[in-house]
C-alpha cells in the first residue's frame, strides 16, 4: 500500500527545502528525480541547483505521514523554501 504524506527534498549545501504533498511517496520521489535528471522539473531554482551540484547534495525526507493534504500549507510556513 502506498504511503501518503508531506515530503521535503532538501539541498544539504544551501539548506533550501522543496516541500510537496504526495499520495504515493515512493513513486513521486522516483518521478521527481527522473524529471530533475532530465532537466524538466517545473521549479526552476531547484532545477538549476540540481544541475549545478547533482544528486549528491540532495536528500528526500518524509516530514509527516498523513492523508491530510492541508498539512502541507501549515508546514510550509516554517520552512526556507525554494521559490
Amino acid at each position: 500500500m502506498a504511503e501518503a504524506g508531506v515530503v521535503a527534498l532538501r539541498n544539504l549545501k544551501t539548506d533550501k527545502v522543496y516541500l510537496f504533498y504526495s499520495r504515493d511517496i515512493k513513486a513521486d520521489c522516483v518521478s521527481m528525480r527522473f524529471k530533475l535528471d532530465l532537466g524538466m522539473f517545473p521549479c526552476r531554482s531547484l532545477q538549476e541547483d540540481y544541475a549545478k551540484t547533482g544528486l549528491e547534495v540532495f536528500r528526500f525526507d518524509t516530514i509527516e505521514l498523513t492523508e491530510d493534504e492541508s498539512r502541507l500549507e501549515i508546514l510550509k510556513k516554517d520552512m526556507d523554501l525554494y521559490v
